[in-house]
């Protein structure tokens, strides 16, 4: 062979195993992209569709029960949240939630009980912090007087909301969670509202530099993507703000899996 070719078919082998090598980079770095859409396309045309529905809105549920099987359970700081922001006493009088210990726990409200807090005006900066501390009060009170039951025993109530997880295999649990909300009206019997999130892990090539410590990319693959907020689209109520708990599961998630890694 002349030395021309030679270097030629070099050169040739050179740009050769230098194109392999990229596309095997580019694949490395790139193949978590590649297989969650893969996969979350499957997932999001998989029943139940669609992912989210609200069939009607209800103003004045008078009685629901939470129960939280992703966290699991409210813990005696979360319960205290979910009184403050939706026991008003006009138009939800009664609520149960679950507990991390296995049990449940149901509260009881009037008007009257949050009187002090909305007579005060909060017009002014001082105004606002003797409003939430009058709450906080208001809140305990509340939160002392309420009772334990187990699922058997729990009185009927008008309507439930239930977060579950949604099982994934352990290859798809690589790249994406999933969890689901159901709204059910108890008295008829008919799931109202409906959601299922598919959520999908960070990519490697876009990390989560932002904050550094959520397990899933804020938006959702198919389905509603906030996992507390949902039940505000039923039930119109909250009296502060729409927070089931004070911890974020995208937190919680990725507080986890650093545990087990550990």
């Amino acid at each position: 062979m002349k030395p021309n070719s030679l270097k030629k078919q070099t050169r040739k082998t050179g740009l050769w195993l230098a194109f392999m090598l990229l596309v095997v980079v580019g694949l490395a770095m790139t193949h978590d992209i590649i297989l969650t859409n893969i996969i979350s396309y499957w997932l999001c045309k998989a029943e139940p569709q669609p992912k989210t529905f609200v069939r009607e809105t209800v103003e004045y549920p008078g009685s629901i029960y939470w129960e939280d099987n992703v966290y699991p359970g409210y813990d005696e700081k979360d319960r205290l949240l979910m009184i403050r922001n939706y026991l008003d006493g006009v138009h939800l009088k009664t609520m149960a939630v679950n507990g991390p210990d296995g049990f449940i726990y149901l509260y009881n409200a009037t008007a009257e009980d949050w009187q002090g807090s909305s007579e005060i005006k909060k017009e002014t900066q001082q105004g606002w912090k003797d409003y939430f501390e009058k709450i906080e009060t208001e809140t305990s009170l509340i939160a002392a007087r309420g009772k334990i039951f187990t699922l058997e025993s729990l009185p009927p109530l008008n309507y439930s909301v239930v977060f579950n997880p949604v099982a994934l295999t352990p290859f798809q649990q690589r790249y994406l969670y999933s969890d689901e909300v159901t709204i059910t009206d108890n008295k008829k019997g008919e799931v109202i509202a409906y959601n299922c999130r598919l959520m999908h892990r960070w990519y490697m090539l876009f990390p989560d530099i932002a904050l550094g410590n959520r397990y899933y990319y804020p938006e959702a693959m198919c389905g509603w993507a906030g996992y507390a907020g949902f039940d505000d689209k039923v039930f119109p109520i909250n009296r502060v703000n729409g927070m089931n708990h004070l911890q974020s599961i995208n937190n919680i998630k990725y507080t986890n899996k650093t545990r087990k890694t550990k």
